[in-house]
Formats: structure tokens, C-alpha cells, sequence
């Protein structure tokens, strides 16, 4: 390379480049600092905007989601839509606090139930044609209710749960009057068909079975209007027959009546009146074929005589005079034969049999003076002869003091009877003899072996000896031996006044 073609290296000026560095320089950071600060101005303007435009909108949209959701649970209309509130301010002022989703809820939940209940009196009044005998009163009821859903649609609740509570209570108070009211048209039907007004009674009659379509007695009144008329009329002409005594047409004309209304009381009562008149005659008869058949004792035959004649004429005296008279016959019948009976066994000292005649007798007629005292009398003998034959049938039991002494008291109740009867003195004797012999000891030996222990029961303890006498009352004695090393004897021996043989024998043998 030649030096021509090379081109020469000046010096470079620092200070001079230095100036336009520094100048280039601060240019370049402005360039690149502002489009930064113009979009931080921006981004800030935007949230402002956001702030005060979009964040209201964004919280009522929130809460009117969370009521939403408790409407949709019971697909019932949303709620009124909420205000949106301005942006929270600092001040000093406490806001109004509302109510919470779980609050609000409840008390939907109240409105919709006190709302079921209207619809379902609503329904039950008007299935009792309520219309027609409380057209106004059930009117303002629902008109009332109207009210109601009005402030339900705002989501008032409370204000629409007061005025439910005020149209149940109205519709309640309908619904009271629905059966009072059915009795009074009832009341006034029948009493109009007592009147026999055709037109009135219907009209009862129709209202109360618009009430209640399946009551009988609407029912039935209905039909018994139709024939209100033709009914009177044949009572009237029955009445005239009957005036005329001539009770077998009149009897025909009424049959004809009930039979065109089988539930006319006043047709019954005619029919039944002419009845009666026909039976006159032959209750007359009855009564006295009845007390002619008592005459003759034929008392079962009157009885059903004059029964005949109590069921044509329960509530006639007759009849049940006449049965009386029946009655008392046989009753004294009955007494009479008895008291030949008890005075019969009297006679034979058959004091047991005489007891239950006398006792017939007095369940036939408690007042009886005379079986009263022969009761008295039969039942005294019957016990003394009783307890005489036990005394004497027990005879071993006289020599206890306690059994002496009650048969020495029987004995004195005899003694002061009157006439006691022959039997009873005869067993008086018996147990007298027995009683002395009862207290008269009798001698017995006891034999042993010295080396048993002898004693007897309720008498006393003899030891050991080989023989002893000792005296007994007659009765029945236990009599024990005991020896150490052998099994104790017992001995039960019976005392008599006439026994022959006197001497008993107590000692151990048998080792143990």
C-alpha cells in the first residue's frame, strides 16, 4: 500500500464532542420518558372513571344476585331491583344498615306461607259457595290480600306478612261461620216446610246443600218441598175423616201420607193418633179377659194378656195394674206354700231346712215381721245344735279348760230357751255326760328301762324310772323318751274312760 492511498488520523476533540454528547443525550431521555408519563395520566384518569361509574353498578349487581338466588329456590317473582348507592364517602354519618340475604330470606319465606294458607281458605270458602251468604265480607278479604301481594312484588315483607295475617284472620273468621250458617238454613228449611211454603223451604234447602252438597237433611228437604203441598192436603182430609169417626179411611188417608213423605213427623203423628183410636177396642177387650184369667189362677195366660195389651198402650196404667195383680198373686202363692214349708220343718227340729225356707221367704218379701222372727228362731237352733254335735263329735277336746268352758256356757244357753226342742235337749244330755267324763283322771303306768328320760307334752317331765303311774284326763298326750347315745321315742297315746288297757311302755333302744 502506497502512502498516497492511506488517509491520515487527526486528532479527536473530546471537549467538542463532549457538549453535543450531553445535549444528545438529555434529548434522548425525554424522548424516552414521556410516552410513559402520558399513559400513567391515563391509567389514572380510568380508574377514576371505574370508580365512580362502574363500582356502584358492580356492588348492586352482587346483592340483587344474592337475593336472586333465594327467589329462585321458591320460584316466586324477583325482587325490586336495588338503587345503586353513590361511592362511599368519609363522613360521620352511620349508614342505614339492611337486611341480611338470610333475613330476607325469612321472611320471604313467612309471606309465602301465610300466602298458602289464603289460597287454600280461599279455595275451601268458595267449594262452601261462600258467595252466596258472604259475598262482601269475602270480597274485602281478598281485596285485602291484594294489598298483600303488592307489597310481596316490592319485596316488603313486612308490610305483606301484616296484611296476610290480617286476610287469614278474616277468611278464619268465614270459615267459622260456614257450619252455623248451614244449621241456620237447615233450621229455617224445616220450618218453613212445617209452614208448608214450597218456595222458601227450597230456596233454605238449595243454599244449604250449595254449603254442603252431600248433607242428608238438604237432601232430603229438597224432595220433601216438591210434595209439600199434596202432603197438607191429605192431612187435612185425614183430619176431616177422623172427625167423623171414621178412623179406617182416615187410617188409609194417613198411610197415604207417609208414604208420599216418609219422614213428615206430623203424618206419623196422625197415622199413629188413628192407629190408636182403632186399638181402643181391643185393649178394652184384653184388660178384661186378662183379670178374667187371673180370676181362674191362670196367671202365665194373664200375664201375656195383659202384655198384649201394654204394646198396644205402653204408657196406659191398665196394663201394668194388671200385672201387678199377676204378680201379687203368684208372690202370694208363693209365700203361702213357703210358710207351710218352714213351719213343717220347725215341727220336725229340721232347723237347717227351715233356715232356707224362712230366707225364701224373706227375699220375697224383706218386710215379713213373722219370717223375720222364724228366721231368728230357725238360725238360733240351728247353731246350738250345731256346736252341741261338734262338742260331742270332739268329745277328746272337752278336757282342754278352754273347750269346757264354751260347752258349759252352751249348755246354760239352752237351759234358759224356751222350748229348745227335743233333739237339742237330748244332745244337751249327751255332752253333759261327756263333760264329766272329760274331767274325771283316768290312772295309767308308764314303764321304762331307768336310763330313758320320760316326759309328756303340756303334762310335765318324769326322768328315768323303770315304772309310774300318773293320772290323765282323757285326750290325746305325746309322750317322748330320750338317752344320751340313742335316738329318741315319741309316743302318742289316746286317754279314754273306757279303754282297758292302762300301761305304756318309753325306752330308747336304738343307738344312734
Amino acid at each position: 500500500m502506497s502512502d498516497k492511498d492511506v488517509t491520515p488520523i487527526e486528532a479527536i476533540d473530546y471537549e467538542s464532542l463532549r457538549i453535543p454528547a450531553e445535549q444528545n443525550q438529555g434529548s434522548a431521555t425525554n424522548i424516552k420518558y414521556k410516552p410513559i408519563i402520558w399513559t400513567a395520566f391515563g391509567l389514572l384518569i380510568f380508574c377514576v372513571l371505574i370508580v365512580f361509574l362502574f363500582l356502584p353498578e358492580y356492588v348492586a349487581e352482587k346483592r340483587q344476585a344474592n337475593s336472586s338466588g333465594l327467589e329462585s329456590q321458591n320460584d316466586t317473582p324477583p325482587a325490586a331491583e336495588i338503587t345503586t348507592p353513590e361511592p362511599a364517602i368519609e363522613t360521620n354519618i352511620e349508614p342505614i344498615q339492611a337486611l341480611t340475604a338470610e333475613e330476607l330470606g325469612r321472611l320471604k319465606q313467612e309471606s309465602e306461607n301465610l300466602l298458602l294458607q289464603i289460597i287454600e281458605k280461599q279455595k275451601f270458602l268458595e267449594s262452601k259457595a261462600v258467595n252466596k251468604w258472604a259475598l262482601e265480607e269475602f270480597r274485602n278479604a281478598l281485596v285485602l290480600g291484594t294489598r298483600g301481594d303488592e307489597h310481596y312484588r316490592k319485596q316488603e315483607y313486612k308490610q305483606a306478612i301484616t296484611i296476610y295475617n290480617d286476610t287469614v284472620d278474616l277468611l278464619s273468621s268465614l270459615e267459622q261461620q260456614v257450619a252455623p250458617t248451614l244449621a241456620m238454613h237447615l233450621e229455617k228449611g224445616e220450618l218453613a216446610l212445617i209452614q208448608a211454603e214450597k218456595i222458601i223451604a227450597t230456596q233454605h234447602f238449595e243454599l244449604a246443600k250449595s254449603i254442603d252438597g252431600d248433607n242428608t237433611q238438604a237432601q232430603n228437604g229438597l224432595k220433601r218441598a216438591l210434595t209439600i203441598e199434596e202432603l197438607y192436603s191429605l192431612l187435612e182430609k185425614g183430619g176431616k175423616l177422623e172427625a167423623a169417626n171414621r178412623f179406617s179411611d182416615a187410617k188409609n188417608t194417613y198411610v197415604q201420607a207417609t208414604e208420599l213423605d216418609p219422614l213428615s213427623q206430623e203424618a206419623k203423628a196422625a197415622l199413629n193418633r188413628v192407629n190408636n183410636r182403632l186399638a181402643e177396642q181391643e185393649f178394652t177387650r184384653m184388660i178384661n179377659q186378662g183379670y178374667a184369667l187371673l180370676k181362674q189362677r191362670q196367671y202365665e195366660d194373664a200375664r201375656a194378656t195383659f202384655k198384649a195389651a201394654q204394646n198396644l198402650f205402653p204408657n196406659s196404667d191398665q196394663p201394668v195394674q194388671g200385672l201387678a195383680r199377676v204378680n201379687q198373686a203368684i208372690l202370694d202363692e208363693k209365700l203361702s206354700t213357703l210358710t207351710a214349708e218352714a213351719q213343717h220343718f220347725e215341727n220336725r227340729q229340721d232347723w237347717s231346712n227351715a233356715v232356707l225356707s224362712y230366707e225364701e221367704l224373706l227375699a220375697l218379701n224383706p218386710n215379713s215381721a213373722s219370717a223375720q222372727q222364724g228366721l231368728k228362731h230357725s238360725q238360733e237352733r240351728e247353731d246350738i245344735l250345731s256346736r252341741l254335735n261338734s262338742h260331742i263329735q270332739n268329745k277328746l277336746r272337752l278336757s282342754s279348760d278352754s273347750v269346757a268352758n264354751d260347752a258349759n256356757q252352751l249348755l246354760n244357753k239352752i237351759e234358759s230357751l224356751d222350748n229348745p226342742g227335743s233333739n237339742i235337749e237330748q244332745a244337751a244330755l249327751t255332752l253333759k255326760e261327756l263333760l264329766l267324763l272329760a274331767n274325771k283322771p283316768i290312772l295309767i303306768t308308764l314303764q321304762s328301762d331307768n336310763q330313758t328320760d320320760v316326759a309328756i307334752y303340756k303334762v310335765g317331765k318324769f326322768g328315768k324310772f323303770a315304772s309310774r303311774e300318773v293320772e290323765l284326763k282323757p285326750g290325746k298326750y305325746t309322750i317322748v323318751g330320750s338317752r344320751s347315745g340313742f335316738r329318741d321315742v315319741r309316743k302318742v297315746i289316746t286317754i279314754m274312760a273306757e279303754m282297758t288297757d292302762t300301761t305304756f311302755l318309753v325306752r330308747c333302744e336304738e343307738p344312734i
